[in-house]
Order: structure tokens, then C-alpha cells, then sequence
């Protein structure tokens, strides 16, 4: 869907006085997608329909709604005007009206939208045998909403608070043509789409929520392209759950439910007990390649463990400096379970600060991702996570993520799902 269209070239409408004949008007097809949060999407286009019902599981087919004119040769028929129809892929939502202003304003000066021309025409005024279209919008969402169905309308005023009610966007008759009807099984819903996702999340399982998407990759894709609202990033029972400068640990006073300290452990703070286990096999698999042993020195912290480290480096280093090595109670990867600081053993067990330029420490950076882990303080990325280099601090995101992540070649989660730069807290 976030292929641009081309624009249609209109001639002008015909005036508002004429009256519209109702006969050539059709209804168009109304499409539904959680993946896309709660998207809406209207086209009279039937081929464009039925490749989207045929092809696309991220949308739903939801029958036709109200009732608009075809352009005739390039013109709105008489007594009608131009819808002009818009997509945002920042708010992974089309937006259609027949304010010649207003659509003049946006292609003007809004960069959140790419115009895709006029697709049908509208009354301008309510005349006999015509009905309102309502417009919503939904900050949260951050879609608009059209219905020509007052009572659908109304309950949404009166007992929805995600959307508010903008007014009427058209009229349209309420009689007229038939659509041709979308025919033939619908693509196979996938992600958010799915009629299993919802247990999925419930259970949060993250192997099935994966499998719902396709895969890793296919996961990775659509959350970066917004097709997977569905999947919460800030779950800290899963795995790829982000944690930075502008999206703290939820709730704030989380503990992971198993903890296990891995075999070797300088310290008691342990490891997620879903991630211990590839933590040890790549301690034995780094050891087993001759570049030495590894050990964790730092595991799970809880909130109030990171309030005394947070505090101990600001008061050393200053405010600037202390945070960009120690985060702020709450917005700790450590308090997740999913990271492990390491250092490098031989006859002992050296600093973090001398783990760099080490033979554990370019085996790590060069391998940790096959088990899952990843470096996630890499050099020169402090721009985007706020933190110096930590070529020590290791996260668990799972072996198939992990993979999609070195593959593609990201340097930072914030990169990997198409999340802004988080070098400040708010």
C-alpha cells in the first residue's frame, strides 16, 4: 500500500447547483488492518480491491460502504467534486478529502503525506437521497476514520475515546450502481492479521508471534515498515523488547520471573532463564576456539541496585558523562535479564574496560549473534543510543533475530525496527 499512485489530472467540477444523478455512483470497498493500527482504507478501484483481498493478508475485507461517483474521462460527474486521496507512511494510513484548501495545504506544506490523486468524487452538499459522511481522527492511532452509517458514527461520538469527530467529510447517495464483488478466498492472514495472534500475545509467545509473521525477517520488516502494531516493543517478557533513553523498562519496578547465574558467574545477578543457556554455549564455544574464556561480571540489576550505579557515575564523572555510561534507574537493559556484561579470563579475570581489542572480544563481536546476542553499545553509535561504546555489554534477542540483525548489517535496535535516535532522555 505505500506505493505512490499516479495523480490524476481532474477537470474542474462541474457547480455545486447541479444535481448529481445517483445512478452512475457505486459503493466502494472498505478494508481493515490491526497490523497497520487500526487502519481503514477505501477504494473504488475494484481490481486494486480484489488484489488486495486476493494477495495482501494485512488487510481484511469488510464489504462495501458508502457510495461515491467514478471519474468520467478524467472529470467528476455534474454536481460533484474531486476526493483528493493522500498516504502517510509515517502514519501508515491513507487520508481522502474534497477540501480543495485543505488538500492544496497538505501537498503544500505536510511532508507526513504523498499525494495519490483524485480516486472518485463526492457531493459537496447534502441534496435529497444523499447521506453524510462522517470524518474521525484518532490521535492515538493516528488514522482518520470514514463512515456514511449514522449509527456507527454515533456510537463512536459517544462511546469511543480513541477517535474525534471532525465533521462531515461528503455526501453520498444512497442509491445507485452496483460494485462488482470481490470474489475468491482471501489471502492467508498473517501477523497482526491472524486470527491466532491475539493468544499468541496473551501467551507472549514469541516463537508463535515469529511464526505468525512469516519468520525473524519477515517480523523485523513489517514492525520497521508499521505493519505489526499488533506486537509490543516494550513487552519485557519478550525478547526483542526495547529499552533506551526515551522508552524505559515497563512497569518500572519489573522482575524477570526465572533467573539463572551461568556456570563461571563472577557475580550472583543472573541470566533470563530462556537466554542462560546460549549465554553458556557460546562461553564453551569461545573457549573451545583458543581465544580464551569469558566470564559475566554483571547480569540482572534491579531497579534499585541501578539507582546506586546510576548515582556513583554522576557524581564521579558529572551528569553528561556519568550517563552515557551508567542509564538511569528504569531504563536499564540489566533489569530485563536479557543482558550480560563480560569480561576476559585467562589466568584471571580482567576489567571491563580492558574486554576491548581482546581475543574474547573480537570472537564475541564476530560470533555472539549465532547464539543470539548481539553488542548493543557499538562504537560511534552514541548519536542513536546515548551510550559510549560498551563492546562488553551484550543483548539477548534471540538466535533468528539475531541473525536478521548481523545479516543486514545494524549497528543498534533503534535501527533494526525503524525507531527514532535515543541519545537524550525526554
Amino acid at each position: 500500500m505505500a506505493a505512490v499512485a499516479p495523480s490524476v489530472t481532474v477537470a474542474p467540477a462541474a457547480a455545486a447547483s447541479a444535481s448529481p444523478d445517483p445512478s452512475s455512483s457505486r459503493p466502494v470497498y472498505r478494508f481493515w488492518s490491526q497490523g497497520y493500527e487500526n487502519a481503514h482504507f477505501y477504494t473504488l478501484d475494484h481490481s486494486e480491491a480484489q488484489s488486495l483481498h486476493s494477495n495482501d493478508g494485512n488487510w481484511t475485507y469488510e464489504g462495501t460502504d458508502f457510495r461515491v461517483w467514478p471519474l468520467a474521462s478524467g472529470a467528476c460527474p455534474a454536481g460533484t467534486s474531486p476526493v483528493h486521496r493522500f498516504w502517510s507512511s509515517a502514519y501508515t494510513s491513507h487520508f481522502y478529502t474534497m477540501n480543495a484548501a485543505e488538500a492544496d495545504e497538505v501537498r503544500r506544506t505536510d511532508r507526513n503525506w504523498t499525494y495519490e490523486g483524485v480516486r472518485f468524487c463526492a457531493a459537496s452538499q447534502q441534496t435529497e437521497g444523499t447521506v453524510a459522511v462522517h470524518r474521525f481522527w484518532s490521535p492515538g492511532f493516528e488514522k482518520h476514520f470514514y463512515t456514511a452509517n449514522a449509527d456507527e458514527a454515533q456510537k463512536l461520538r459517544t462511546s469511543d475515546r480513541n477517535w474525534t469527530y471532525e465533521g462531515v467529510a461528503m455526501y453520498a447517495p444512497t442509491s445507485g450502481a452496483a460494485s462488482p464483488p470481490i470474489t475468491g478466498q482471501p489471502a492467508p492472514r498473517v501477523g497482526c492479521q491472524s486470527p491466532d495472534m491475539p493468544a499468541a500475545l496473551a501467551a507472549h509467545d514469541a516463537g508463535r508471534i515469529t511464526q505468525l509473521f512469516g519468520g525473524a525477517g519477515a517480523l523485523r520488516d513489517a514492525i520497521a515498515d508499521g505493519r505489526a502494531a499488533c506486537v509490543p516493543l516494550d513487552d519485557p517478557a519478550l525478547p526483542w523488547v526495547v529499552v533506551n533513553k526515551q522508552r524505559p523498562v515497563s512497569p518500572l519496578d519489573y522482575v524477570p520471573a526465572s533467573l539463572t547465574v551461568p556456570s563461571g558467574s563472577l557475580v550472583d545477578g543472573g541470566i533470563r532463564s530462556d537466554a542462560v543457556g546460549s549465554f553458556e554455549q557460546l562461553q564453551r564455544d569461545v573457549a573451545a576456539s583458543g581465544a580464551g574464556r569469558i566470564a559475566l561480571t554483571s547480569g540482572y540489576r534491579s531497579y534499585g541496585t541501578q539507582a546506586g550505579i546510576h548515582r556513583y557515575q554522576v557524581e564521579t564523572l558529572g551528569q553528561e558523562q556519568g550517563e552515557r555510561l551508567a542509564a538511569r534507574p528504569g531504563y536499564s537493559e540489566h533489569q530485563l535479564g536479557l543482558a550480560a556484561d563480560v569480561v576476559s579470563c585467562g589466568g584471571g579475570c580482567g576489567s571491563l574496560y580492558s574486554f576491548a581489542g581482546t581475543a574474547q572480544e573480537r570472537w564475541v563481536r564476530e560470533n555472539s549473534w549465532r547464539y543470539g546476542w548481539i553488542v548493543r553499545y557499538e562504537s560511534g553509535q552514541t548519536g542513536t543510543t546515548g551510550y559510549n561504546a560498551e563492546p562488553w555489554h551484550l543483548r539477548y534477542i534471540g538466535p533468528d533475530l539475531a541473525r536478521v540483525y548481523h545479516d543486514g548489517g545494524y549497528h543498534s535496535l533503534e535501527a533494526f525496527f525503524g525507531l527514532p535516535a535515543a541519545p537524550e532522555y525526554r
